[in-house]
């Protein structure tokens, strides 16, 4: 295929296509994660609800109607379990249940690729579009949370929309563009509340490049429209907004139930100013962090692009310092900021370009044309080759990636960071507990992790006849239809599904008396990465 021949749409649309192929072809292997069972009972429950307005509307917007669909899971806006829903209805019928609703976020990831290439190659050109591209899915954290039914990457997708629509409407006149960029930016709100945070970045950069009134009006206009917007989007509202509202502002400010996170060898809630930064660091290659240096100031020194490098680098530095200097009580390593990386990954792109371009320019110079094709590869093998084949080693597992900046997995664990979390690996003890486990057979696992199991009984993975443990007598989020867990004591189980989150057990056992439990039973099964271990499963 000639690309000289075809426009940057072109090229974008086969990138997405590209993209959405590759995810679904490495799916199937992603274990279940902690937060999904939530979101896709919700999203069953959202999507039901939409059949119901279309055939019997004045039913749909009673009060009772809207607070039995929509309740699962009103902690978060729901326009991405509304999608994801709207997929799973779609799909489920050709696929299984979790690729069906994970779809609509792969899609979303695909859409997110093309319009990468479309926007970096704009300013800077094919090698820098596809370069871009490459960094973001050489991302290991970013290309697992890629393939989830989760908040994390759609809360990127809205942000990085919002800035780009931005970007190519800056020389527009009319409201109609400020209009238009509240309505999108409306819908990443009812997305995620962390698109809050879109605004800040879109504004410090006006203040630094273009002080100019109209621009500003943009933005109230911009402001005033995501309001209405924001409501529309979530009929959870409807009904007793005022309370409902308050309710929600609480639980995202002061009334979230805590998250701590392991840090540094130490428990932490919250953690220390510089945690975002140093996560960043630590589970990013190396080579990607040398290239979006390397685009980001090579770009502020030629100062050619009218300030796109800038926005990205704000657009990436602001969710990082909001976690900085917030005092937020959820935490779970790279996932709040996970909003960063698609634009980290358009100034690697830059910085790759930046890189081939000077090779070019030596080659020239030496008169050896040669030169220029094999010094791109070779740049190429090395910012790209890392990484996938540390991706290789790992997949599935890729919540346990850490790059070369901390010396890998092994150096992360010694360094204090924790080695995996979110319970992706509980797969694994799957055909082991189907093979092995007695009928009535009590198992463990992390505490409020019992959804995931749940999920794997319900849609035949997991043996029906096995009790999970749950720290009370609580119902599954996936309905009255669910087995329920039991409350049992700990010691009580007879299996143990062990996942290394150091949050959660500590490293010792004067730090969390679980390890002395685990210390006494049998060790059935343990996946190592690297001699560090991702998960075990006791008897």
């Amino acid at each position: 295929m000639n690309l000289k021949k075809l426009s940057a749409i072109q090229i974008a649309t086969l990138i997405s296509i590209f993209v959405f192929i590759l995810l679904v072809a490495t799916a199937s292997n992603i274990g279940l994660t902690w937060d999904e069972p939530a979101y896709i009972a919700a999203s069953e429950s959202y999507i039901n609800w939409y059949g119901e307005v279309f055939t019997n509307p004045s039913e749909a917007f009673t009060e009772e109607s809207i607070t039995l669909a929509w309740t699962p899971n009103k902690e978060h806006p729901p326009m991405n379990k509304v999608w994801s829903g709207l997929i799973w209805s779609i799909t489920k019928n050709f696929t299984n249940d979790l690729l069906a609703h994970r779809l609509g976020n792969m899609i979303l990831v695909a859409i997110l690729a093309g319009f990468l290439y479309f926007w970096i190659q704009d300013s800077y050109g094919q090698v820098a579009g596809f370069a871009s591209v490459t960094a973001l899915l050489t991302m290991p954290r970013f290309f697992f949370h890629a393939h989830l039914s989760a908040l994390d990457v759609p809360a990127a997708f809205s942000a990085f929309l919002v800035t780009f629509l931005f970007w190519k409407t800056l020389d527009k006149t009319g409201l109609k563009w400020g209009i238009l960029l509240g309505v999108v930016w409306g819908l990443a709100l009812a997305t995620k509340i962390n698109a809050a945070f879109v605004i800040f970045a879109l504004g410090l950069w006006l203040i630094i490049f273009r002080r100019e009134m109209n621009q500003f009006v943009r933005l109230i206009v911009m402001g005033i429209t995501a309001i209405p917007i924001f409501f529309l989007a979530w009929p959870w509202l409807y009904h007793h907004t005022i309370e409902r509202l308050t309710e929600y502002i609480l639980f995202i400010t002061v009334n979230h139930w805590e998250i701590g996170q392991y840090y540094l060898g130490q428990f932490f809630m919250p953690p220390p100013w510089h945690f975002g930064f140093v996560m960043l660091w630590a589970v990013l290659p190396i080579t990607l962090t040398i290239l979006y240096f390397t685009g980001f100031i090579s770009s502020a020194i030629t100062r050619q692009d009218e300030g796109l490098s800038w926005l990205l680098f704000l657009s990436a530095l602001t969710p990082i310092l909001a976690i900085a200097i917030g005092q937020s009580m959820v935490y779970d390593n790279e996932r709040l900021i996970m909003v960063s990386f698609p634009f980290l990954a358009g100034l690697a792109g830059i910085g790759f370009a930046y890189l081939a371009s000077s090779i070019e320019k030596l080659s020239g110079q030496l008169n050896k044309p040669n030169v220029v094709r094999s010094g791109i590869v070779l740049l190429s093998l090395i910012a790209f080759a890392p990484q996938i084949i540390s991706m290789i080693r790992l997949y599935p597992h890729l919540l346990s990636y850490y790059g070369e900046s901390v010396g890998g997995l092994r150096g992360a664990t010694d360094l204090g960071l924790e080695t995996t979390y979110w319970c992706e690996s509980y797969q694994l003890a799957l055909p082991i507990l189907n093979e092995q486990a007695q009928p009535g057979d009590l198992v463990w696992v992390d505490p409020w992790s019992h959804d995931v199991m749940i999920y794997y009984q319900v849609h035949g993975y997991l043996r029906d006849d096995i009790l999970i443990l749950a720290p009370a007598s609580v119902p599954s989020v996936l309905g009255a239809d669910a087995p329920m867990p039991v409350s049992r004591i700990m010691n009580e189980a007879d299996w143990y599904v062990v996942q290394s989150r150091q949050t959660t057990l500590g490293e010792t056992v004067e730090d969390n008396p679980m390890l002395k439990i685990f210390a006494n039973h049998e060790v059935v099964y343990k996946h190592q990465f690297d001699g560090v271990t991702i998960f075990a499963l006791y008897r």
